[in-house]
């Protein structure tokens, strides 16, 4: 199963005099979450990514190891990457147990594991983030992958997380992100924010939910900023009130390994990116001096509006679809099917 963000949230174009800035927004792709090998044998751990604006920006991928976004180690890196050159400018292994054993695929910025040993059992993490300064944190992004070795030390995958496609909130309004977790050990969940610091290591955190046993309780915490502004409806993160700090890239992290000590396999990840707009923002589109027909918004792909007789309608997409300009017959096609920033086809 191919896992894809399937919405993104800025089109380029003229609004009135206004124009609507593309966001480098990174999304990292897996083809699997769970890869099995052989011990001795060469396995791959199947990575790529996308740029919202459909650029093809140098990008440092990094390959970590361990329990989720904050606590994995890196373990080897790759700088100066592009879809066009297919490789690195600077390779590196940074971890000494994987020494000789690592390399980037020719095609892809994957994982190869030249030969696979019984203890390379773990989750790994594919981080991709846009080189260049000032980079924030809608310019990063990971996901992650358990190597299973048969004849070392097997785990399975225990849960996946799944998580609402990027989403956009006006000032002082609400906002839920919509977060669900298959499969076992899915009862403590942490929300948070980032990543905050150059090297892409550190988070802030927004919110967590803690299963307890007798005679502790379960523990709701929020934190900082977000206390008496943020709660959980079942694992998904509700925020009121919202303020411009609050855009950025969410995570919502799932696991259970403090109660059942099984580690890197018990926990998942996934993120997602808010986007924050002013009132004054959503209403500077006009239909004024426009011929009658589609046009795009410009913060939202799965929204549109239509003008008649220079009148205004603000339209939504069926779910799961896009807005696609200039389609000579639907309004909204699904993301394959609509070039970037919003889509993901590929021009050839």
């Amino acid at each position: 199963m191919k896992f894809l963000a399937t919405l993104c949230f800025v089109y380029v174009g003229l609004i009135g005099n206004a124009v609507a800035i593309v966001e480098q927004e990174v999304d990292v792709t897996l083809t699997f979450e769970e890869v099995t090998a052989y011990l001795g044998n060469s396995a791959t751990l199947e990575c790529d990514y996308t740029i919202s604006s459909g650029q093809d920006l140098p990008v440092t991928v990094t390959w970590k190891q361990g329990d989720g976004p904050r606590y994995a180690e890196e373990i080897f890196t790759c700088t100066g990457y592009t879809k066009e050159d297919k490789s690195c400018v600077n390779a590196q292994v940074t971890k000494i147990e994987y020494l000789n054993r690592l390399q980037i695929a020719n095609s892809s910025p994957s994982l190869v594991f030249t030969k696979v040993e019984g203890e390379d059992n773990h989750n790994y993490w594919c981080q991709v983030a846009i080189e260049g300064s000032n980079m924030g944190e809608e310019q990063v992004d990971m996901k992650s992958v358990v190597l299973r070795v048969r004849g070392g030390h097997e785990s399975p995958k225990l849960h996946s997380v799944t998580i609402e496609a990027n989403s956009v909130g006006e000032e002082g309004a609400d906002i839920q992100l919509d977060c669900d977790c298959t499969g076992s050990h899915c009862d403590d969940v942490a929300w948070f924010k980032g990543p905050t610091n150059d090297q892409h290591t550190e988070y802030d955190m927004v919110y967590t939910r803690t299963s307890g046993s007798r005679p502790t309780p379960t523990q709701y915490v929020p934190y900082g900023d977000w206390k008496g502004r943020a709660s959980l409806s079942g694992n998904s993160l509700v925020i009121t009130g919202l303020k411009a700090s609050d855009a950025g890239r969410y995570w919502c992290e799932m696991r259970n390994a403090a109660m059942y000590g099984i580690g890197e396999v018990a926990t998942d990840a996934k993120s997602t990116v808010v986007e924050i707009i002013s009132e004054n923002d959503r209403n500077v589109f006009t239909c004024e001096g426009k011929a009658d027909g589609l046009y795009a918004d410009p913060y939202q792909c799965n929204m549109y509006y239509e003008c008649v007789m220079y009148v205004k309608y603000h339209r939504p997409c069926p779910t799961g679809t896009v807005f696609a300009p200039g389609h000579p017959l639907y309004a909204c096609e699904h993301p394959v099917n609509v070039p970037a920033p919003c889509g993901t086809l590929k021009n050839n």
